[in-house]
C-alpha cells in the first residue's frame, strides 16, 4: 500500500487546483485521473472569465492558484466585459487555446513539489478508511469528478454512457460505482445536466456576414501576465433567424429536453437553444458568438447553440445562421447527465460533515463552470492538506472573497439546478473586486503556504496605487459596506455547535426544525440565510447557544 496525505480523484479544473494547492501546502499528494489529456480539459467552451467569475480567478491568483497563470500562457482574445460600468461588474474574459492552456497546466504540475501524478480509473474506493484501487491510502480524499459520475451522454436518440467526448470522437468511462457508495454512507444524489455545442471546420465558415469582435489592445490580465503571449486572435457574431427557429419548433418533439429522453436539471442561465427558441417566444433571434478553439486549431466553437437534438436536425437548423450556410459540422453538440451530491453535507471547509478526511469541489457539488471548480478545488485541496498535517485551514466567507459566496451558498443553501456565479450573488460586491483581490486575500495566501511572499510583493508594487485609487472613488458605497460585513461577522462568529438539538425548542416551527436539522449551519449568518428562516427563529436560536 503506497501511502499519502492526500489523494485527489479527477484532473480537470477543480483537481488540477486541489493538487497544486495541496502540494504547495508540503502535502505528500496523488492526483489520480484517466488519461493525461483530462489535465485542464477545456471540455466545452473554450474560455475563462466574465461576470463573476473573473473576479473569482483573480482570488485564486491571490491565493497562489493555477488557472491565472495557465490562462495568461493561453488566452488568445482578450476582452474587459461592462468596462463602462462600475468597478464591481467590470469583468475580464479571455478566449483561451485549448491545447496551450492544456500544455501550461501540465507544466505546473509536473513542476510542484510533493506532487505525484497517475492515470488511471478509479474502480474501487473505501471511503471510510480513504484507500483507492486497493493500493493507495491517504489521510484525505478530494472528489473531483465533474461529469464522470454516473455521466450519460444524448443526442437525439442516441444514449452513450460516458464522462466526456474527446477530440477524436471517442468517449471516456463514467464512474458507475462511486454514487452507490456515496449514497450508502448517507449522501443524496441529485441528477444534473449540462450540454455542449457542434464543433464546425473553420475553413467551411463565411466571417465576411459576421460581426468582428477585435480583442482589446492593451488589454489585461488574470495575473502578472505572460510576456511571451502576443497573440491576438479575432472572435465573430452571427445570430439566428426565423428558419432556424422554426425548424427547432417543427422537431421539438424529437428535442430529448422535451420528450421525456433527459431527467437531469440544466442550468438556467445557459440554456439550450431549444430552451431559448420555446422559452423567449418574443425574440427574433438570438446570439452566436463564433470562438476560435486556439491559434491553429481548425475548429470553431458556436457559442450559444448548444443543444441535445440528433446529428440530423442540427444539421438543419445549423445551415440557416449567417455565415454558416456551408458549414461543415466536425463533432455534433450533445448533453450529458450526471450524477452531483447535496452540497449542504459539507461544511465551508468544503469537508463532509460526518465523514472527516472527505472534502469534494467542483460539478460534483452541483456547481457550472471551470472557474466555479477551480475556486472550489484550491479551497478543498488546502483544507485537506491542513487537514492531514494539522495545519490551519483556509476560510472564506461572504466579506472576504467570492468564492466565499459561493460556497456559503451551495453549504447553505444548497442547488436545485447548476449553480453558476454571478456579481449579483453577491451583497458586498463593491468591495469583492477583482482588482483588489490581492490586497484581501494575498496575505492570507502567504501565511497559509499557499503564494511565494515574493509573487505577493510584486502584483502589490504592480496594482497598489490601482487598488487605492479605486477605493478611493467609492469610499462612500465601501464605507457602509464595511458597516454590514462587521454586522455579518458577528453573526459568522457567532458558532453553532455541530450536534445541537433544534427539536427541543420552544417557539421555532416543525418546518424550520426540520430546515434547521438537515442544514445544520455552523453559525448565525448561515442560519439567516436558510429560505424560510424568520427573524423571530433566529431569535429563539440565538437565545439558545447563547444560554
Amino acid at each position: 500500500m503506497t501511502e499519502f496525505d492526500v489523494i485527489i480523484i479527477g484532473g480537470g479544473h477543480a483537481g488540477a487546483e486541489a493538487a497544486a494547492a495541496s502540494a504547495r501546502r508540503g502535502a505528500r499528494t496523488l492526483l489520480l485521473t484517466q488519461c493525461e489529456s483530462d489535465l485542464g480539459a477545456l471540455s466545452c467552451n473554450p474560455s475563462i472569465g466574465g461576470p463573476g467569475k473573473s473576479q473569482m480567478v483573480a482570488e485564486i491568483d491571490a491565493l497562489g492558484g493555477v488557472m491565472p497563470r495557465a490562462a495568461d500562457r493561453a488566452g488568445i482574445h482578450w476582452r474587459t466585459l461592462n468596462a463602462t460600468h462600475g468597478a464591481a461588474t467590470r469583468a475580464l474574459r479571455a478566449q483561451i487555446d485549448r491545447d496551450l492552456y492544456h500544455n501550461a497546466i501540465v507544466d505546473i504540475l509536473n513542476a510542484a513539489p510533493n506532487l505525484t501524478v497517475g492515470f488511471e480509473p478509479v474502480n474501487t474506493i473505501d471511503i471510510e478508511h480513504k484507500i483507492i484501487n486497493d493500493r493507495y491510502s491517504a489521510r484525505a480524499i478530494v472528489l473531483t469528478t465533474g461529469t464522470f459520475l454516473n455521466g450519460l451522454v444524448t443526442r437525439g436518440g442516441e444514449k452513450i454512457p460516458s464522462g466526456r467526448m474527446l477530440d477524436d470522437g471517442t468517449y471516456q468511462e463514467p464512474d458507475t460505482h462511486l454514487s452507490d457508495a456515496l449514497r450508502a454512507v448517507g449522501f443524496r444524489i441529485m441528477r444534473l445536466k449540462t450540454g455542449t455545442p457542434a464543433r464546425l471546420w473553420r475553413d467551411s465558415i463565411d466571417f465576411s456576414v459576421c460581426e468582428v469582435q477585435p480583442a482589446d489592445d492593451p488589454h489585461d490580465w488574470f495575473g502578472l501576465g505572460d510576456a511571451n503571449n502576443t497573440y491576438a486572435e479575432h472572435c465573430y457574431i452571427t445570430h439566428t433567424t426565423a428558419a432556424t427557429h422554426q425548424i427547432i419548433r417543427d422537431h421539438i418533439a424529437n428535442a430529448p429536453m422535451y420528450n421525456g429522453d433527459i431527467s437531469g436539471t440544466g442550468p438556467r442561465y445557459c440554456p439550450s437553444l431549444e430552451d431559448k427558441v420555446m422559452r423567449f417566444e418574443t425574440h427574433a433571434s438570438h446570439h452566436v458568438f463564433l470562438e476560435p478553439e486556439g491559434l491553429n486549431s481548425p475548429l470553431v466553437y458556436p457559442n450559444g447553440i448548444s443543444t441535445s437534438f440528433g446529428a440530423d436536425i442540427q444539421d438543419m437548423w445549423i445551415r440557416t445562421i449567417p455565415g454558416l450556410e456551408n458549414a461543415r459540422v466536425a463533432r455534433y453538440g450533445y448533453a450529458i447527465e450526471y450524477d452531483a451530491i447535496d452540497a449542504r453535507a459539507l461544511n465551508t471547509e468544503l469537508m463532509a460533515r460526518d465523514i472527516p478526511g472527505l472534502f469534494f469541489a467542483g460539478q460534483i457539488n452541483g456547481t457550472s463552470g471551470y472557474e466555479e471548480a477551480a475556486a472550489q478545488g484550491l479551497v478543498a485541496g488546502a483544507n485537506a492538506a491542513a487537514f492531514a498535517r494539522d495545519l490551519s485551514p483556509l476560510h472564506l466567507d461572504r466579506t472576504t472573497a467570492m468564492i466565499g459566496v459561493l460556497i456559503d451558498d451551495i453549504t447553505t443553501l444548497g442547488v436545485d439546478e447548476p449553480y453558476r456565479m454571478f456579481t449579483s450573488r453577491a451583497e458586498y460586491r463593491l468591495h469583492l473586486r477583482a482588482d483588489n483581490a490581492m490586497a484581501r486575500l494575498g496575505q492570507m495566501g502567504v501565511d497559509l503556504g499557499l503564494m511565494a511572499s515574493d509573487y505577493y510583493e510584486r502584483v502589490m508594487a504592480v496594482r497598489g496605487d490601482i487598488i487605492a485609487e479605486n477605493d478611493k472613488f467609492y469610499a462612500g458605497y465601501i464605507s457602509r459596506a464595511m458597516r454590514e460585513m462587521d454586522a455579518y461577522r458577528r453573526d459568522r462568529d457567532l458558532k453553532i455547535p455541530r450536534d445541537f438539538d433544534y427539536a427541543g425548542l420552544p417557539g421555532l416551527t416543525n418546518e424550520l426544525i426540520e430546515k434547521l436539522t438537515a442544514t445544520r449551519p455552523e453559525n448565525i449568518a448561515a442560519c439567516a440565510r436558510i429560505p424560510g428562516m424568520t427573524p423571530a427563529g433566529i431569535m429563539v436560536v440565538l437565545r439558545a447557544i447563547r444560554h
